[in-house]
């Protein structure tokens, strides 16, 4: 604004001095004149002293009272406007709030440099993240989170040498960004197959912070800022401070900080979906699957764990029933529901009964014995379309950064098609013979 306006103030000057040297000029070769009037009209747009000097310059209408005159107390009553003009400013340019606007007035750049001298990358993140260099993530990021950025004055306290300053800021609702990007983060996080699987960075973060922020549409919130000034020098200076970093950013510091900004439900649901996320390979991974019923057969046990795993992949869903938080410790009532094992070993357990009752069973040796049983297994698995629902109790805790959730043997025997039930029934007693039972 002040380089606008000395450029404009070079500008009607030299305009006005060059139309007293051109209307000189046409006075001597006697042709068409520049009106008076339009002189006097650049002279009131404050080119006064270009007009007063090619007055004198050219002597060029210095006898004529209204330009001798006129001319000349024009000139002083700008110069004395403008230097009330320049005096008041100096005076206001020493106010407390006057250092604090053109502190403000910097955001409004939204370059990584004027950014990073209010709110430091390093607050800025959760404080749980890995750290590294800042790449052009972050310039992105924080242009989009100032992007609405607007502030107004609001009160000034002046106690001799120090100061404060009261300012509403207009910006993004930096709570409900925090939630949305928190939820990101422990996606990302809790996801067991990433893509990439490289440890976390300060550009993951800010990447994170720009697609969320870019995917998503949030309400402007007003927030309050406390500048604390001292005066050095007869120049205010800005105390800068976390608290004050914080306030500039509507206290999205704190809330990425905050450990429950995400409830223990939220966090718990983002791990099981990670979980219904997996692929068949990945859940044959995860669980270490291999001869999941210790049939020991080498030509079946790989085809039953690709059937159990098919079945899993595509039966597993979860519902939480309810979840309750008491201070740092949570519990959650989860029913999981999967394959039906029960339903499946049944189906196993009667073909087994079947072929004990036969005259085969006797004669086969343990090759063929062990071959044949581990495809009535196998038949049971695929002629299964049945899902089983198990209620299972998860308690976990926050550690003061976040929920940790952790999944003990009840929520993998619900996991598995309550297989303990399963089992337990399949060894039941029964009317038919006892002698043929599964390996386990």
């Amino acid at each position: 604004m002040k380089f606008l306006l000395i450029a404009y103030i070079i500008i009607i000057n030299l305009a006005g001095f060059l139309l007293m040297g051109i209307d000189k000029l046409r006075a001597r070769r006697r042709k068409w004149r520049i009106p008076e009037r339009t002189i006097f009209i650049i002279a009131l747009l404050y080119g006064s002293i270009g007009v007063f000097i090619g007055m004198y310059l050219f002597r060029h209408k210095t006898r004529k009272l209204r330009f001798s005159i006129g001319i000349p107390a024009i000139m002083v009553i700008q110069l004395l406007i403008l230097g009330f003009i320049y005096l008041w400013n100096k005076q206001e340019m020493e106010r407390p709030s006057q250092a604090v606007q053109q502190e403000l007035e910097l955001i409004r750049k939204l370059d990584e440099n004027t950014i990073f001298s209010f709110v430091s990358y390093e607050n800025l993140m959760n404080s749980n993240l890995s750290s590294g260099e800042i790449d052009s993530y972050a310039t992105e990021a924080v242009d989009l989170f100032f992007e609405n950025f607007t502030y107004s004055i609001h009160n000034e306290e002046i106690s001799g040498n120090e100061a404060t300053v009261t300012v509403q800021i207009t910006n993004i609702d930096a709570k409900a960004l925090a939630r949305d990007l928190c939820t990101e983060i422990l996606r990302d996080s809790v996801d067991i197959y990433p893509e990439d699987d490289t440890d976390s960075t300060t550009g993951d973060y800010y990447r994170l912070l720009r697609d969320t922020l870019s995917s998503n549409t949030y309400d402007t919130v007003v927030t309050t800022a406390y500048f604390h000034l001292q005066k050095e020098n007869n120049l205010w200076v800005i105390l800068s401070d976390g608290e004050l970093e914080d306030e500039l950013v509507g206290g999205f510091i704190s809330y990425m900080n905050d450990p429950y900004i995400l409830s223990a439900t939220e966090t718990l649901t983002i791990h099981l979906d990670a979980l219904k996320d997996l692929s068949a390979d990945q859940w044959m991974d995860y669980l270490e699957i291999e001869d999941i019923f210790a049939t020991y057969n080498t030509e079946y046990y790989s085809l039953i764990d690709e059937e159990y795993i098919r079945q899993l992949t595509d039966a597993f869903d979860y519902e939480i029933l309810r979840c309750t938080e008491d201070g740092s410790a949570a519990e959650a009532v989860v029913r999981v529901t999967s394959v039906d094992m029960t339903s499946v070993l049944e189906v196993y357990k009667d073909a087994l009964l079947e072929y004990a009752d036969t005259t085969q069973s006797i004669r086969d040796s343990d090759v063929t014995f062990s071959n044949e049983t581990s495809r009535m297994l196998l038949e049971a698995l695929q002629e299964n379309t049945k899902t089983t629902s198990t209620d299972v109790t998860i308690s976990f805790s926050n550690n003061g950064s976040v929920w940790e959730v952790y999944f003990d043997s009840d929520f993998t025997n619900a996991l598995m098609g309550d297989i303990n039930a399963a089992i337990e029934a399949f060894a039941s007693e029964d009317a038919g013979s006892q002698e043929v039972t599964p390996s386990e």
